[in-house]
């Protein structure tokens, strides 16, 4: 369901406190001539003093701004930061200077944003050289932004830098360099290359595997970012290998019974119920026994391990099963003091929908680029899960009635996670649904879904 939230305004009421010295000119003609040039330097020292006393005031402002959203009201104490730094320069200038390159990013201001980051990586190179490991943090600042911008190539190139001098600092195959590796992933996506993009994610966790070891618990996270990537791209049985392997490490350094497969095998039980439709499998059997075993295992986990089971019912239609696991869930999260229960369970969730597949998803051949496309529907969810009064949405631009017809169809065979209330299953009217997909995309036409 998406909701739009109104970000919260706050004016600013900082302003910077600039005194100029003043003074009459008194002396001898010679006297006269220098006098002004010294007291010309003080009122600058004066200023460049003041400026400077008054940065940390105004980066709290500046940070407080960015962090709640409000980038127009972080742009001014953002410029007078860097401004105040024209002649002496805070050991922060350099971050000074990338937090305002991301405000001007975050405004569409993209040709400043550049310029900015662009003098951030000079002011770094001027300091500590070509190769200083400080560059990797604004060449990755300047990517992004031209992620923004819809400008690839030139992200691509600016975040293949920085890799180069993470690797060359940290070494080649060093884990510290995944976050830009998950940003060239983004930008070889944005040019529709799927085939470099999943090689970029391969890589993140061929390092892993390279600096600790194929069966090593700190090679688990890497495993699963790359299975979440298999999924989005529609990829369940690749997803599937990854989950596995997390289940064997686990398995293999904690036991058969330990709380620990809680997690992998309830992805496992989510793929079979994506894949398969059926509760039925493994998987599913595996996580009711280790449940079974470790009644006083984390509130959080007991509570996500119930509602995954819960979910297995709901799909079988085993509805009397699903209230059950739902309220064990509930009651499981309810225990945890700090744990928003109401919150984790407020909207439905979609349990078991497949998108329809299209040339793009077959990897047919084209010689028209691909773009993205969205599909909007609104349905109410009954309490057994089971979505009705499906209709589509048509704003401008929205794909032909075939392919309308085709998700609707597919909506109509989902089961959904019911909100839950108290831990019972209820109704819940007007659910919103957006889907964004693939098409190929005539330059000199408006996107047409397919309606193969």
């Amino acid at each position: 369901m998406r909701s739009k939230k109104k970000a919260t305004k706050v004016a600013s009421s900082s302003r910077w406190l600039i005194a100029f010295a003043a003074g009459a000119l008194a002396g001898s003609v010679a006297a006269q001539s220098t006098q002004p040039t010294r007291r010309d330097d003080a009122a600058a020292t004066q200023e460049t003093t003041a400026g400077i006393a008054n940065l940390p005031a105004t980066r709290r402002f500046r940070d407080a701004m960015v962090d709640s959203g409000d980038f127009s009201a972080g742009l001014k104490p953002a410029l007078d930061i860097v401004a105040a730094q024209t002649k002496a320069r805070d050991p922060a200038y350099v971050n000074d200077l990338s937090v305002l390159a991301r405000i001007e990013a975050e405004l569409g201001q993209f040709d400043k944003a550049e310029a900015s980051y662009l003098q951030a990586i000079d002011a770094v190179q001027t300091a500590e050289g070509e190769f200083a490991l400080a560059l990797v943090s604004p060449y990755r600042g300047l990517a992004r932004s031209y992620i923004k911008a819809g400008h690839y190539p030139e992200a691509i190139t600016a975040l293949e830098t920085a890799k180069s001098i993470s690797q060359r600092n940290l070494g080649l195959f060093n884990v510290e360099q995944s976050p830009l590796l998950d940003d060239i992933t983004t930008a070889y996506l944005g040019l529709g290359d799927t085939r470099t993009a999943q090689n970029i994610q391969l890589e993140r966790l061929d390092n892993a595997v390279k600096r600790y070891g194929p069966n090593d618990q700190r090679v688990i996270p890497y495993r699963y970012v790359l299975a979440d990537y298999y999924q989005r791209s529609r990829e369940p049985d690749s997803a599937r290998q990854q989950y596995a392997e997390v289940l064997k490490t686990q398995e293999s350094q904690l036991g058969p019974e330990h709380p620990g497969l809680l997690n992998p095998l309830r992805q496992l039980v989510r793929l079979d119920l994506l894949t398969s439709q059926t509760e039925a499998g493994d998987a599913h059997a595996r996580l009711a026994t280790v449940l079974q075993q470790n009644p006083n295992t984390d509130p959080i986990e007991r509570g996500e391990s119930r509602a995954s089971l819960g979910d297995g019912a709901i799909v079988a239609n085993d509805l009397a099963a699903a209230r059950a696991y739902y309220k064990q869930a509930w009651d499981a999260f309810s225990s945890k003091p700090d744990f928003d229960t109401t919150a984790a369970f407020a909207k439905p969730e979609m349990i078991d929908f497949v998108a329809p597949v299209n040339s793009v998803d077959r990897g047919e051949k084209s010689r028209l680029p691909y773009g993205w496309a969205e599909i909007d529907f609104s349905f109410d969810v009954a309490a057994d899960g089971r979505p009705q009064n499906v209709h589509a949405l048509r704003p401008e631009g929205a794909p032909p009635a075939q392919f309308e017809a085709r998700y609707s169809r597919r909506l109509r065979e989902t089961h959904f996670r019911p909100r839950l209330v108290a831990g019972e299953p209820v109704a819940t009217d007007n659910v919103q649904f957006t889907h964004y997909f693939r098409i190929y995309v005539d330059p000199k036409k408006k996107p047409t879904a397919d309606k193969g």
